[in-house]
């Protein structure tokens, strides 16, 4: 793997400009076409799934739909390292539970003792994990030097380093599942995406679907809003308003990582929910579940009850 000669960003097999400075990279004989892999793509969730023969699986791993494979036009990224599963099945059923029995009080009674788990699926899903040195140019208004108006335009430059900056490309799970588990992730537990792990838990590891230009345009979008956070400590004054921030990468590489979850779906009375379970924390849990709505109409009428009163009372005063 070579590097551009401008900005020292590394270069991919097939990149015809570097991805940070868009300098022209000269053709090189001695390539070899990458090797395209074959997909299964469900037909409900339209997730993507590296296809393993030795499964034969005929069905979506996270919905259970009839899959199809498709053979696609342009390389799929693949995940060259993972991080393993620390939570065991056993252990991902028992956090479902102690999550189901806390609730609250909308949620009803018997969820815990009548919610029936249908399935429970380990799933290793995709995500780029970014590291790149930039220049980030910013504009923002702030009460700093505002004088006679409430805002004033004030702008600067900072150099920011960004290291192992996780940034999602799951189809199985949303962008919201992901990002509710990306913070308790451990990356220096990652090891090679076929090393033998004790303790680990046999998953299905998702493909990336989304070819290296979108995929690119979706990093630069993930390091750019980190970057808008990152610069609102440097804005003057206590007050400050449409923060703009613009990176000029430099050196960025780019790995392909393979995160575990555990992807539960369940029923409660007929009606089927999600849940998702965190690979490695197992108090991290998050997903759908039911409401009591003769709580909710209870509670309604309470305070309507009680704002009836109110009035009745101040009426009284009066």
């Amino acid at each position: 793997m070579s590097a551009c000669t401008r900005c020292q960003t590394l270069l991919e097999l097939g990149d015809l400009r570097c991805a940070s400075c868009a300098l022209p990279v000269p053709m090189r004989t001695t390539d070899t076409p990458a090797a395209r892999a074959r997909i299964l793509r469900c037909t409900d969730c339209n997730a993507a799934v590296a296809f393993d023969a030795n499964r034969q699986a005929p069905h979506c791993g996270f919905c259970g739909a009839t899959m199809v494979i498709e053979q696609p036009a342009d390389p799929i990224e693949v995940a060259a390292v993972r991080i393993p599963f620390s939570v065991s099945r056993e252990g991902a059923e028992a956090s479902l539970r102690g999550w189901l029995g806390k609730r609250g009080y909308f949620a009803p009674a018997a969820l815990h003792e009548e919610a029936v788990l249908e399935s429970l699926t380990p799933l290793c899903w995709a995500g780029w994990l970014v590291s790149a040195q930039a220049t980030v140019a910013w504009t923002a208004d702030s009460d700093e030097g505002a004088r006679r108006s409430s805002w004033a335009p004030h702008a600067g430059q900072l150099p920011m380093r960004f290291d192992a900056v996780v940034v999602p490309a799951s189809r199985g799970l949303d962008r919201e599942e992901c990002r509710l588990l990306t913070p308790y992730y451990d990356l220096r537990a990652a090891v090679a995406i076929d090393a033998v792990v004790a303790g680990d838990v046999p998953a299905m590891v998702e493909s990336f679907d989304a070819q290296r230009s979108a995929a690119r345009a979706i990093v630069q979008r993930a390091i750019t809003a980190t970057a808008k956070t990152r610069v609102e400590p440097a804005i003057p004054g206590r007050r400050f308003r449409n923060v703009h921030a613009a990176c000029l990468l430099e050196g960025q590489t780019t790995d392909r990582l393979a995160l575990p979850a555990w992807v539960l779906a369940y029923r409660y009375r007929g009606r089927p929910y999600r849940a998702i379970v965190h690979g490695q924390r197992p108090e991290v849990v998050f997903g759908s579940s039911p409401i009591d709505r003769e709580r909710v109409a209870g509670l309604v009428l309470a305070i309507i009850g009680l704002i009836g009163l109110i009035g009745a009372f101040i009426v009284w005063l009066r």
